[in-house]
């Protein structure tokens, strides 16, 4: 099965070195870590090298690589002060990529929305918005590429960047250089992709699976609040089936943990083995990409 790993914010609270000795028990080699998350180490300074060595210096110590940096923010916050801000603590996060062992930076896209980054706009959908996000990603990817570093964009239904067929087509417009995706089928599902789960799924594995480094665990549930990513498990995405594809398409990208808090890490863990075991015994999909 893939190696896994988790977002460091499900350890928020943590000291780094509490959060690096419990994820070492749990078996988990990677960490997508936010730079300005408080870990008790020169929090007061987050952009700085020496906090970054320290940082990685205690992962590294427990065997955890730092497999990406998480970036996420609003891309297209429709505050532009609070955009400019916003990209430009970005771009000093992709500076420190290689400091902290990595070529990977997150992101998701945002919302045009005025109050809610996660909510549905109208605006989202038109070509303006379209149109500013090309140019903010390139800003963006032109800053990684100096640094040797890779953006790389999750997409979600409520967003922007709403679709596999919108990631696939972001990447034809501005190339692979220094841009990427994440592969999270979860947010990409709608309501409807419920009920075909083998199409919708190997249609995102065959869309953007290719651009994907780094794939997410989590989840997807609609119910009367609406949409939301909830921790494995929690939702009614099946797992068996992107286990089987992660095990056949993309058998060596990082596995990263989230959305779920401490205690249920070893829930969530058992459930994604599971998952994995049931595909050695049910059987694998077919490699997509017919190699």
């Amino acid at each position: 099965m893939n190696k896994l790993g988790f977002m460091s914010y499900i350890y928020m609270g943590w000291s780094a070195q509490d959060i690096a000795e419990n994820a070492c028990k749990q078996g988990l080699t990677y960490v997508q870590l936010d730079p300005k998350q408080k870990f008790q180490v020169m929090d007061d300074e987050p952009f700085s090298p020496l906090r970054v060595e320290k940082l990685r210096a205690i992962f590294e110590d427990k065997g955890i690589s730092i497999v990406g940096l998480s970036g996420y923010t609003n891309l297209l916050n429709p505050n532009l002060a609070k955009r400019e801000e916003k990209l430009t603590q970005l771009e000093k996060m992709i500076d420190l990529c290689s400091v902290y062992g990595t070529r990977y930076m997150a992101t998701e896209t945002g919302s045009l929305h005025p109050t809610n980054a996660w909510r549905d706009y109208e605006g989202n959908r038109s070509p303006e918005a379209w149109d500013q996000l090309l140019t903010i990603v390139d800003r963006l990817r032109n800053r990684a590429v100096k640094n040797g570093a890779v953006l790389l964009l999750e997409g979600f239904a409520l967003n922007v960047l709403a679709t596999p067929e919108q990631a696939a087509r972001l990447m034809e417009q501005l190339g692979s250089e220094g841009l990427g995706l994440i592969m999270d089928p979860f947010n990409y599902l709608t309501e409807a992709d419920l009920n075909k789960q083998e199409e919708a799924m190997a249609t995102i594995f065959k869309t953007i699976g290719s651009h994907s480094p780094i794939a997410h665990a989590k989840d997807t549930l609609y119910n009367e609040e609406g949409f939301t990513t909830p921790r494995v498990g929690a939702g009614q995405a099946n797992w068996d089936l992107y286990a089987a594809h992660l095990s056949s398409d993309m058998p060596e990208v990082p596995l990263i943990l989230e959305h779920a808090k401490p205690e249920e890490i070893t829930d969530c863990l058992e459930l994604i083995r599971q998952a994995f075991e049931n595909v050695k015994t049910g059987g694998e999909v077919k490699n997509i990409y017919g190699s």
